[in-house]
């Protein structure tokens, strides 16, 4: 009896429907909160947390570095990734897409004392400007490229406010969510400032690889749910920050 049971769970796995999702320790909070290696929170395991309950797929998170998550679905050791725009991928037309989650905002965060000088992309000129490694910025990446803008890249968020606050960089480009959250938890409020409220936008979307065993459709179909009952606005407003 004990061995039909064990067979009957076994065979219960196999057959289950399994994703595996990367995450990064280069995201920022609150899009991810880890610990000893696990993804314990943040806007990323609520999200595909959701998508797991309500697709009835099961998740499992596996730790990659960002610079390595395109190969290691190409390879096949994970599936997918989220929270990521197509034009963070060299080969995005490679693989699969999610339908829209939500849009994200870029916005301008500078010292307080520079916040009348330093407030579009025109008056970023001649700056430096903190950015985010292999993250791409499509309105300020013309101006990257030419160096009339100068982009510095870090790894997180909070080594580019570091890098503000002592006048390594002029300002930092970050996305609304993360750059209030960074803000407040470092109670910077009367250092820092946003001096533009939106100086970029981005749709964020799932990846996966496309031989990948779960069918899209099921996946988007459960989004489109989660959307329509506001799951995914609940989840984003329980992070957001006055900024």
């Amino acid at each position: 009896m004990k061995f039909i049971i064990v067979l009957l769970t076994l065979s219960s796995f196999l057959f289950s429907e399994v994703l595996k999702i990367s995450f990064s320790r280069s995201a920022s909070e609150p899009y991810v909160y880890i610990d000893k290696r696990q993804l314990t929170g943040g806007v990323l395991k609520e999200l595909v947390d959701a998508l797991s309950k309500q697709s009835g797929i099961t998740m499992q998170y596996i730790l990659v570095p960002k610079r390595n998550q395109e190969q290691e679905m190409s390879e096949g050791n994970i599936d997918g990734s989220c929270l990521i725009s197509p034009n963070d991928l060299l080969n995005a037309s490679s693989f699969q897409w999610s339908s829209v989650l939500y849009e994200e905002e870029d916005v301008l965060i500078v010292r307080k004392e520079d916040v009348n000088n330093i407030n579009n992309i025109t008056s970023l000129y001649g700056h430096k400007v903190g950015t985010i490694q292999a993250h791409s910025y499509p309105h300020l990446d013309p101006y990257f490229k030419n160096n009339s803008i100068q982009r510095v890249e870090n790894k997180k968020l909070a080594n580019n406010i570091n890098q503000l606050r002592f006048g390594v960089v002029d300002a930092v480009v970050d996305t609304k969510l993360a750059v209030g959250h960074c803000i407040q938890k470092k109670n910077m409020q009367d250092k820092l400032v946003v001096s533009n409220k939106v100086i970029d936008k981005q749709e964020l979307h799932c990846v996966f690889r496309k031989d990948m065993r779960v069918s899209l459709d099921k996946i988007n179909s459960a989004l489109s749910i989660l959307k329509e009952k506001g799951v995914i606005e609940k989840i984003l407003q329980k992070y957001r920050a006055a900024i």
